[in-house]
């Protein structure tokens, strides 16, 4: 049973790796491919739709590397999930728990980085003139998301009767 287990979350964390690094590959293409079209001055900060202070080109590298920091740092989390705080949580349901918890920051793990990512990629085709509408909103999307399966986990937990 714990064997079978390990193979799923095993599964689970290489399909989103595969997914992260393929969308994190296409950015760094993307980004090396529009380089020369980004401004050397670009719109950092936006009040209604308008910007209003005004940054470097290199801007567009650091909300990549924060994504990786990140990715980095709560995987760290998902090798000690007895570390986290539980609710609900007894030795009948303890490995229960932590397959679910390790489920939850696998997956958190790489919707933030998949959120840095795209987020990027809506502010560089900003930056070059180039419609993004869809990058806008899916960021956005994908940290409800991400929200919504914490708040799953909770209820779940919650809910757990062993």
């Amino acid at each position: 049973m714990s064997g079978d287990i390990s193979v799923k979350i095993k599964s689970f964390k290489f399909l989103l790796s595969f997914i992260s690094m393929g969308i994190l590959v296409y950015h760094l293409i993307n980004l090396f491919l529009l380089w020369s079209d980004i401004p050397d001055r670009i719109a950092i900060h936006f009040t209604n739709d308008v910007p209003d202070n005004w940054g470097s080109k290199f801007f567009v590298l650091i909300m990549p590397i924060i994504g990786l920091l990140l990715w980095w740092l709560i995987g760290l989390f998902t090798k000690h999930p007895e570390k986290l705080n539980y609710i609900n949580l007894t030795a009948k349901n303890r490995e229960k728990q932590y397959n679910m918890s390790k489920n939850i920051m696998i997956f958190i793990q790489h919707l933030v980085l998949i959120i840095s990512i795209l987020a990027n990629e809506s502010f560089i085709r900003y930056s070059v003139g180039i419609e993004n509408s869809v990058l806008n909103f899916l960021p956005l999307f994908l940290t409800a998301i991400m929200f919504l399966a914490v708040f799953y986990n909770l209820i779940w937990a919650a809910r757990l009767k062993e």
